[in-house]
């Protein structure tokens, strides 16, 4: 059941003070696809200064992700990932996330508030056609109201604890419809930090072992970005013996069981003589490669299965050691070849994205900070007054301050 992301909002969270909100919502173009009646865009790139709050927009929607996947687990007593503005007077404020999706042939919002030792509400609703909400979970503190599927479900309110999620828990307890949301955002939604890539790599090289078709796609991407690369291996190679006091360290650390050997890629490039004529194949570790290499190798896993499966990409520093045609390359992807409308969302500095000219201005959003150190978000469709064609200079205005989201620099000190 394929899930779409629609829109997310975060109050009390960190550098956000306000209720601030994010959307995937647009006019229809060609940079949107149809869902349950709604055009949402394709790609959507966030903008701004560091400390501003892209990576802190996409650390809340994480917070959520994990709330709904893991709170089941929470052990009673468990201290809950509050961390509120701190530039403020409130005291005990809950943090408040809402996520608005897609699930199949429905619409559905979900929010939850909570301190640092409680879920305060938590509330799932299914949007209308008409635009009416449908109940399904009201929730203030341990007061838990189950309507329509959930209905069924009322001896799972007995079994949960004021640190956990009714969704999560009613999940784990086998709600059809819970099952199926906790599944959707499990499978259907990837974030990345990509200043971190390394744990994404292992994605690609399973895809490259799994069938030979993904390898070629993977293959095919990297020698379209023109890294001058033949053919990727995957080999094992064994790993040098390990001290056995720091192999029970591992052991305590919870690591199952230490291999003997691990998976190694190796690429491979054409060799030249003088006079550019091919001689032979010369194979290096991937390691020995450029970082912009290994970061698109580590990427492209991700990127190709959440293209073939229609899926949700999320990816923090987006243009962290990508070359500007990279970047490019990666999001003219999820415009013109995406026949199971996937997603991206990224955060960047890329200001060239700005200038691409058949994005337009739904596309973009930025974040700054106010004089109260509170984060802010806004799309570039909001300046009612630039022009609305895609070929303004976006990018120029951006750097110029039009748009604000700039850092404020003190060049003569």
């Amino acid at each position: 059941m394929k899930m779409s992301f629609i829109e997310f909002s975060v109050e009390n969270f960190k550098i956000f003070r306000e209720k601030t909100t994010f959307s995937m919502f647009a006019r229809k173009s060609s940079h949107t696809f149809g869902s349950n009646g709604e055009n949402l865009l394709k790609t959507s790139l966030i903008y701004g200064p560091n400390a501003s709050g892209k990576s802190t927009l996409l650390q809340a929607f994480v917070a959520l992700w994990n709330g709904i996947i893991k709170s089941a687990n929470n052990p009673e007593g468990s201290i809950l990932p509050y961390q509120p503005f701190a530039l403020s007077s409130e005291e005990d404020k809950p943090v408040f996330f809402e996520v608005v999706f897609s699930l199949g042939k429905n619409i559905f919002k979900y929010n939850f508030s909570f301190s640092k030792s409680e879920i305060r509400t938590e509330n799932l609703f299914e949007i209308l056609s008409s635009g009416k909400e449908k109940k399904y979970i009201v929730r203030k503190k341990q007061n838990i109201k189950l309507f329509a599927e959930f209905k069924k479900s009322k001896d799972i309110k007995i079994k949960t604890r004021k640190e956990v999620l009714f969704l999560s828990a009613a999940s784990q307890w086998n709600n059809d419809l819970a099952m199926k949301i906790v599944e959707g955002f499990k499978n259907d939604i990837r974030v990345i930090d990509s200043t971190n890539t390394e744990h994404y790599g292992g994605h690609t090289v399973g895809l490259l072992k799994k069938e030979r078709n993904k390898k070629d796609k993977v293959l095919d991407f990297l020698k379209r970005a023109d890294f001058c690369i033949e053919n990727i291996i995957v080999e094992k190679i064994a790993i040098p013996e390990i001290p056995e006091s720091i192999k029970q360290q591992i052991l305590a650390m919870g690591a199952k069981n230490i291999p003997n050997e691990a998976d190694t890629v190796f690429f491979s490039h054409n060799k030249f003589n003088t006079k550019g004529v091919k001689i032979g194949i010369a194979k290096f570790n991937s390691g020995e490669e450029s970082k912009g290499t290994q970061k698109f190798f580590d990427v492209i896993g991700p990127i190709v299965d959440t293209l073939e499966n229609g899926k949700v990409l999320i990816i923090d520093e987006f243009d962290n050691s990508l070359h500007p045609y990279l970047t490019k390359f990666i999001i003219d992807l999820f415009e013109e070849n995406n026949p199971k409308n996937a997603q991206l969302i990224v955060t960047t500095h890329d200001t060239s994205l700005l200038s691409h000219k058949e994005l337009n201005k739904e596309q973009f959003w930025f974040t700054e900070k106010d004089k109260f150190g509170a984060g802010k978000l806004f799309s570039l469709a909001e300046f009612k007054d630039e022009a609305p064609r895609n070929d303004t200079e976006f990018s120029k205005k951006y750097l110029e301050g039009r748009f604000g989201a700039l850092p404020f620099v003190n060049f003569k000190n």
